[in-house]
């Protein structure tokens, strides 16, 4: 495969990611990586990225800790909603979606705000072991990042949760 930026020979192999979308906590193993030799340029290939996401997604969901402004908006774009629709649902202004996604000056959200959100994710992919009572554990904290690290297999993701 030629590189898009100089015309050279790139040159592939499987890595592992310590980070994807701004979410620090996550490793992600066997991931697809092309490099230029020549200008440096790279290109990286996540395969199944729609699992990958729901996988993140509901790990998410699952922390105990609170949610990180990256988090919080990892979750929103995962639903597919814009911040003024977020608001909406959530009976919120457009504002305040924005302050909880500020990473400078983050708007720590409540704990409701963060089960409804959290709710929203497990409803759009149901989990069978996300028992409701779980609930009044998350978003008892400060925020921390989800420590996570995921694997490719034949039919999608594997997430294992990390300390």
């Amino acid at each position: 495969m030629k590189c898009l930026q100089c015309g050279g020979n790139m040159t592939s192999r499987q890595e592992t990611r310590r980070s994807y979308s701004g979410l620090e906590g996550v490793i992600i193993e066997g991931v697809q990586v092309r490099h230029c030799p020549e200008c440096g340029e790279e290109e990286v290939s996540y395969s199944n990225v729609e699992q990958l996401h729901t996988q993140l997604a509901l790990q998410l969901a699952r922390k105990e800790a609170a949610l990180t402004p990256r988090e919080v908006r990892f979750l929103r774009t995962w639903l597919g909603l814009s911040g003024t629709d977020l608001a909406r649902r959530m009976g919120v202004t457009k504002e305040t979606v924005s302050r909880w996604e500020r990473v400078d000056k983050p708007l720590v959200m409540g704990a409701t705000a963060e089960r409804l959100l959290r709710l929203m994710a497990v409803h759009e992919q149901p989990v069978e072991d996300y028992p409701l009572e779980r609930l009044e554990h998350v978003a008892t904290g400060k925020p921390a990042p989800l420590r996570v690290r995921l694997k490719p297999r034949k039919q999608g993701w594997t997430a294992e949760v990390t300390s």
